[in-house]
């Protein structure tokens, strides 16, 4: 696969939203081309789900981000970490400059 989306939770735009995953009120998504090693701002996506408390959020949040492959950010529960493995999202975890963080990530995709 060349290229990759990768969901950022993030209620400003420019930093990873410091909670859980579900609790953002929005997603940034971004598509990584893997082979020219570039990031590209793709669009954002809201979250309804942002002041919701059901059982096994992550589920009802990945709905919105299923054509994702990767996903950036603080937190994930436990359950919605196996989860999400099952499904082969590939998870990681940063805080701080989405741009910064992604820059990371990528050295390691």
């Amino acid at each position: 696969m060349k290229k990759i989306k990768i969901a950022v939770p993030s209620n400003d735009g420019q930093t990873i939203f410091h909670g859980m995953l579900g609790r953002a009120a929005r997603f940034s998504i971004y598509e990584l081309d893997r082979e020219k090693r570039k990031i590209t701002f793709l669009e954002v996506r809201p979250n309804p789900y942002e002041k919701t408390l059901q059982h096994e959020k992550t589920r009802d949040v990945y709905t919105l981000m299923d054509d994702c492959s990767m996903i950036l950010s603080e937190k994930i529960g436990r359950q919605g970490r196996q989860w999400l493995r099952k499904r082969n999202v590939h998870l990681i975890f940063a805080n701080g400059d989405i741009l910064t963080a992604l820059q990371k990530a990528i050295k390691d995709v």
